[in-house]
């Protein structure tokens, strides 16, 4: 393992409230390379939580977790075992100063628990030289309130990064190919723990767009 995290994982744009009942609400997971050398094979997962450490994994018939699938453009559920957690991508490399933003969206049901959660994201990568393994993650706090409560202008109490840009990466940068993830697939990965958390077995991955981050943008 590596000894110093070489990624900045963040979540952006998921509110501090949401309340039971009021539908899908779209943020994203965002995993940027803060080291100066290139990373390799990084593979992305996802939970909802009630707590930070992803060991009280909301059910997904109360609390529905989805990621983006860019190549059929659709929502995939993130269902494993029954829980909201699941594996939602991979990149092959990712540059010094470049950032994958992953697509998600959270749907708080009607009967979920009201009280703290947790939206929760990792990333696991290997470093160019073959060193080490590392790893990332982020755990962003929000708070489940009764239906009907009004939550406008909640801000997020933890998390949020800055936005990436929408400019493409410059020549060169590698191109990612894939495929989203099916549980149960006979090219499946090892088992991954998700902030010490379910442990999930899936095999291949969506892909999602590489970008260079903002210039002078906080992580």
């Amino acid at each position: 393992m590596c000894e110093d995290t070489k990624v900045d994982v963040g979540i952006e744009g998921l509110p501090g409230e949401i309340a039971a009942g009021s539908g899908w609400h779209e943020f994203s997971l965002n995993v940027a390379n803060d080291s100066g050398s290139t990373l390799q094979n990084l593979e992305y997962l996802a939970g909802a939580s009630a707590d930070r450490d992803g060991e009280k994994l909301f059910e997904s018939k109360k609390v529905g977790l989805q990621a983006w699938n860019p190549e059929d453009r659709t929502w995939e559920d993130l269902d494993e075992l029954g829980y909201a957690v699941g594996y939602i991508g991979y990149t092959d490399e990712l540059a010094p100063d470049y950032e994958v933003a992953v697509p998600m969206r959270i749907n708080v049901r009607v009967d979920a628990p009201v009280g703290a959660g947790f939206t929760l994201g990792a990333t696991i990568y290997g470093d160019a030289d073959g060193e080490c393994t590392g790893f990332g993650d982020v755990a962003y706090r929000f708070r489940i309130v009764a239906p009907g409560t009004d939550t406008d202008g909640t801000r997020p109490q933890e998390g949020g990064k800055a936005p990436v840009t929408v400019r493409k990466p410059a020549a060169g940068t590698p191109e990612v190919t894939g495929s989203l993830a099916a549980t149960g697939s006979s090219s499946a990965l090892p088992v991954i723990g998700l902030v010490g958390g379910l442990a999930v077995v899936v095999g291949g991955g969506a892909v999602f767009v590489v970008r260079r981050r903002r210039a002078g943008s906080d992580t």
